[in-house]
């Protein structure tokens, strides 16, 4: 038989080792319980429900219970909210009962009435901006809009927000200022309201300044002019925003760098003052044809005076270039 006897000094060595080992296991398991309790905690956070006392329901139609808690995962329907409502108020014990159906808690820190209700602007002013810019475009094809800022002139009612935009008026006074208001027409189903809003725009409209003094009666080349751009709010009355063409001829006397609008230029007529046509008498079967010339500009088919070569004036009415027919 073998026998071991270690001595008293290595078995004190033996259990002061089991001793560290024994410490350092339940150190362990400590630390793991603490750190998985404490995940456990913060996954209860993450997922607590609370009503509080309001909330914004913007576009929504009814209210999940997403709406209580950051956690979207486990989501139901608590109410349908009316529709056409900016706010509307409920009691939080049909919210709690809901949850309660679901075998689920909830704090409730709303003291007993909750209230959801459209926090969003009441208009949203971008389908405007569009229809005013639209409305400049028509007015200037030639404009170049940088910005359009639009707000309301007075208080708007928040119903408004289930109306949508119909159509936009302006003042036609306004068309040359960069701050101005003007009408806009909102519905809904037969239903009409008019508010007014204003507006600030920022935009360069292209127009055309004299190269050169011009005199009265010069047809217009394309020497003539050049093209610059302009403030919209420097924009003179009846200026010309167009293309120029050459049926365009200088009525009184424009001076260099001046703006070419209605007010210096007229459009060329197909006949002009002074111009010969034949006076045409026409009495049953017989046409008399008599020499004259025109005392205004004239279009075909325009109603003229006309003055014969032996001085009686005449009324006529053009035919065509070359002829006009005598009128009572």
């Amino acid at each position: 038989m073998i026998s071991f006897q270690p001595s008293s000094g290595n078995s004190s060595a033996v259990e002061h080792d089991l001793a560290k080992v024994g410490v350092a296991s339940s150190n362990l398991v400590s630390r793991s319980i603490i750190f998985l309790l404490f995940m456990i905690s913060l996954l209860n956070a993450s997922s607590k429900y609370t009503i509080n006392k309001s909330y914004c329901v913007d576009n929504l139609t009814k209210v999940n219970a997403s709406l209580f808690t950051k956690n979207k995962k486990n989501d139901f329907k608590i109410i349908d909210l009316p529709k056409n409502r900016t706010t509307y108020r409920v009691s939080s014990l049909k919210i709690i009962s809901k949850f309660k159906a679901h075998d689920m808690q909830i704090t409730d820190l709303s003291d007993g009435i909750v209230n959801f209700k459209i926090c969003k602007k009441i208009l949203d002013f971008t389908d405007a901006q569009k229809l005013l810019a639209q409305k400049y475009t028509s007015k200037y094809p030639t404009i170049k809009i940088q910005k359009i800022h639009i707000t309301s002139a007075s208080p708007l009612s928040r119903s408004l927000s289930f109306f949508k935009l119909d159509k936009i008026n302006i003042a036609e006074n306004n068309y040359r200022k960069s701050k101005a208001t003007f009408g806009a027409i909102y519905k809904r189903g037969e239903e009409t309201k008019k508010i007014y809003l204003k507006y600030k725009i920022d935009a360069n409209i292209s127009i055309f300044k004299a190269n050169y003094n011009l005199r009265n009666g010069k047809i217009l080349n394309p020497d003539d002019y050049r093209k610059t751009e302009i403030k919209l709010d420097k924009l003179p009355l009846h200026v010309i925003t167009g293309n120029i063409t050459n049926d365009y001829i200088v009525k009184g006397y424009v001076r260099k760098d001046s703006i070419l609008s209605t007010n210096n230029l007229k459009i060329k007529k197909n006949l002009l003052k002074g111009a010969f046509i034949k006076a045409r008498i026409k009495e049953e079967n017989m046409i008399l044809d008599i020499d004259a010339h025109l005392l205004s500009d004239a279009n075909i088919g325009d109603r003229v005076k006309l003055q014969t070569t032996n001085g009686k004036v005449l009324n006529a009415k053009i035919i065509s270039l070359k002829i006009a027919k005598i009128i009572e």
